[in-house]
């Protein structure tokens, strides 16, 4: 077995140190005969009779059967002074208390495989039972792999003739074509759609597209074939001219069933269905196999098509536009009017669409409130970007909805991505980042994809990796910068600032990987990271009798985990940190999206004595509404408000105006950036409460921190 201790024998068959010798002949004679046992039963009854000829008074074989806490077994098999017969249920317990000498396993790290249990030990010149389980092992593990080939062998003739039979109903025809031959199969019933005769030789991929109709050729491209580039079946409407020179329209879909050697292209198998000339039913199949049920535009099937022929034939002055659409704030649509109101608005869309697209193009719906334009022939970036905001502003004009009183104005925002090399996938990954970037920029504004958002994206991946690397390897830091009371400029508090440790980059401050942590959700376990050494720090300084709070940012993802208020509740309580201590940052953003988990874990904070408080006021919405929609107990003022103190009036009644607002609410102050002698006076006289900045120290190791002054 593979792991297992090697064991030297002597040529006299003893083991050296273990005592009188081992008879290796009859080992083998026994792996033998529980190698030919046919069926688990046989084994089962032929190793418990091996063990116990070895000498064994008593061996038991038991099969787990059920999942439980009890694990309870069944007797396959029992030999010796034993009550329990073979089918008798038992559990672990039961056999604990039976008192084995050894419980074997015959396949280790298997839980669904037999255990073998025996009393007593066997003759110095038998096999030991840990042989003949391990022999045992190896052949149950045989017949279990026969037992399940033969199984899928079955399944999978069943599967083909019910499929076969299923084709048959349909009146489907079928062929495959293997690129490594050439090879194109044709099966009977396509044959005999074609008008060909059982003597007829199966076309080659040449002379079938020759049969094809011009204009529909595009799925037919060997290896090009759709289904080898988007991987699922793909519908297509094509026509074929039969052996008596009429013409058929039938309808195929195709999939590959594998990759080539060397990751070449596999076979693909398809299906066809004859769309007989006078069928009612036949302008309806073609529709749903091109087109999006709800607005009559292209399917994805369609665009990945006619995408695939554009770049095939495109080059650096004639490239393919992509333009990714989508509504703004659709959701609020259907979730406000109803989901017949939002059918009615995509349809409106949809209609608008087809009016600016440029002819030679293909328009399609991606499903939910996601377009997409496909134009070939561009020769440059900006005439695709002026051609999407061309689009955007006919969709902005409002439009009238059944059962609405007034036009509805619904904005939108475009991704643009152009290129002549690369694939499909590429380019709509392009116009999809462009597409979160003009959303990200405010919506209602088209974005183009480009080398800068091409780097920025390069960035943002790297980033990503420090993050990940850092969480991984113990590479996140904290450092602690002052934060005074302003009427004695006495130490009272500390805020915890994030840094992340890179092999390459040395010590990298939050704007280098935070907003990427938002993004990806890392921002959870780089917060969870920090309460925990926030934690640490306040008993080490209680311990010491220092009395300093802690200020640390917590963000609105962090707050909306469903795990976060347990555990910080949890932390608080085992590590014997004061909660009174800790001051909870959260942004404006967080106070305005105010959801019930987050709500929830606003108030576990407080529950444990946590003060939570506003950070960087002043940058966000600043709107005073919100002051009340969630106890807070202080408020810091950003240090674009604070750094023109002293060269600005205006500057000065903004931020008398903020302390007077948080007083007015029963807030503490504390002002960020603070850098000079003229602006802590200023502030005190303004009756600010406390300050922060480079005045007061800078980030610092918590050792430099000198809580006494």
């Amino acid at each position: 077995m593979r792991g297992s201790p090697t064991t030297s024998v002597l040529r006299d068959g003893s083991v050296p140190g273990q005592g009188p010798r081992l008879d290796v002949t009859a080992v083998l004679q026994a792996q033998r005969r529980l190698a030919g046992c046919t069926d688990p039963g046989a084994l089962a009854e032929q190793l418990v009779d091996e063990v116990r000829q070895a000498g064994c008074t008593r061996a038991l074989l038991l099969e787990p059967v059920a999942r439980s806490r009890h694990r309870e077994m069944e007797v396959l098999a029992a030999r010796g002074e034993v009550v329990l017969l073979p089918g008798r249920r038992t559990t672990a317990a039961d056999l604990a208390r039976a008192t084995p000498s050894a419980v074997l396993e015959l396949l280790p790290g298997d839980p669904g495989a037999p255990r073998l249990a025996v009393w007593g030990a066997p003759a110095p010149d038998h096999a030991p039972p840990e042989l003949l389980a391990a022999a045992a092992g190896a052949a149950w593990r045989a017949l279990r792999a026969a037992r399940d080939a033969e199984r899928a062998t079955a399944e999978l003739a069943g599967v083909q003739k019910l499929l076969s039979g299923a084709v048959r109903l349909a009146g489907l025809g079928s062929w495959s074509w293997d690129p490594a031959t050439g090879r194109l199969t044709l099966d009977d019933r396509l044959r005999a759609v074609l008008g060909m005769g059982p003597d007829d030789p199966d076309p080659d991929l040449a002379t079938w597209r020759e049969r094809v109709h011009p204009d529909d050729r595009g799925p037919f491209a060997g290896a090009q074939d759709p289904a080898a580039r988007v991987g699922a079946p793909v519908p297509y409407p094509f026509r074929v001219t039969a052996a008596d020179g009429t013409e058929r329209t039938l309808l195929g879909a195709s999939v590959p069933l594998g990759t080539g050697g060397a990751g070449g292209a596999g076979v693909v198998q398809g299906l066809v269905l004859d769309l007989a000339a006078g069928d009612r039913s036949t302008g309806e199949l073609v529709r749903l196999a091109q087109c999006d049920s709800l607005t009559g535009l292209a399917n994805r099937a369609v665009l990945d098509v006619r995408l695939g022929e554009a770049l095939a034939g495109a080059t650096p002055t004639s490239a393919v536009a992509l333009v990714l659409l989508d509504l703004d704030r659709f959701k609020l649509v259907n979730d406000t009017l109803g989901h017949q109101i939002g059918d009615a608005l995509l349809c409106q869309i949809a209609a608008r669409l087809q009016q600016t697209a440029p002819a030679g193009s293909t328009l399609a719906r991606l499903g939910g409130d996601e377009f997409v334009l496909m134009v070939p022939g561009v020769d440059r970036p900006d005439a695709a970007a002026t051609m999407a905001r061309n689009i955007l502003r006919r969709l902005r004009a409002p439009v009238l909805l059944p059962g609405l009183p007034e036009p509805f104005v619904c904005t939108s925002s475009a991704g643009v991505a152009v290129g002549h090399d690369g694939t499909a996938d590429d380019l709509f990954r392009s116009a999809d980042m462009a597409l979160y970037r003009a959303k990200d920029a405010g919506r209602d504004r088209v974005a183009v994809y480009d080398a800068a958002m091409r780097e920025d994206a390069q960035a943002r991946r790297e980033a990503e990796h420090k993050v990940r690397r850092a969480l991984r390897t113990d590479g996140l830091r904290v450092v602690w910068q002052p934060i005074v009371d302003l009427r004695d400029e006495r130490l009272v508090a500390a805020e915890a600032l994030v840094r992340l440790q890179d092999p390459v980059e040395g010590l990298l401050e939050p704007k280098a990987f935070v907003d990427t942590a938002e993004d990806t959700g890392l921002i959870v376990d780089v917060d969870t990271w920090v309460l925990g050494e926030v934690l640490r720090q306040l008993r080490q300084w209680r311990q010491d009798g220092e009395g300093l709070q802690v200020s640390f940012n917590v963000s609105g993802k962090t707050l909306e985990h469903p795990s976060f208020a347990h555990r910080l509740a949890h932390s608080v309580e085992s590590t014997g940190a004061a909660g009174s201590s800790l001051l909870c940052e959260v942004t404006e953003r967080t106070l305005i999206d105010l959801s019930s988990s987050t709500r929830a874990s606003l108030g576990e904070l407080r529950s444990v004595g946590a003060r939570v408080g506003l950070d960087d006021f002043g940058t966000g919405y600043s709107s005073l509404s919100y002051l009340d929609r969630f106890p807070l107990s202080f408020l810091k003022i950003d240090m674009s408000f604070v750094r023109p103190l002293g060269t600005s009036e205006r500057a000065a009644a903004v931020v008398r105006a903020l302390i007077a607002l948080a007083h007015a609410h029963g807030m503490v102050v504390t002002a960020e950036g603070v850098e000079t002698r003229e602006q802590a006076t200023l502030l005190r006289e303004m009756g600010c409460d406390r300050a922060q900045g480079w005045l007061f120290g800078r980030p610092v190791a918590a050792g430099l921190l000198h809580p006494g002054r």
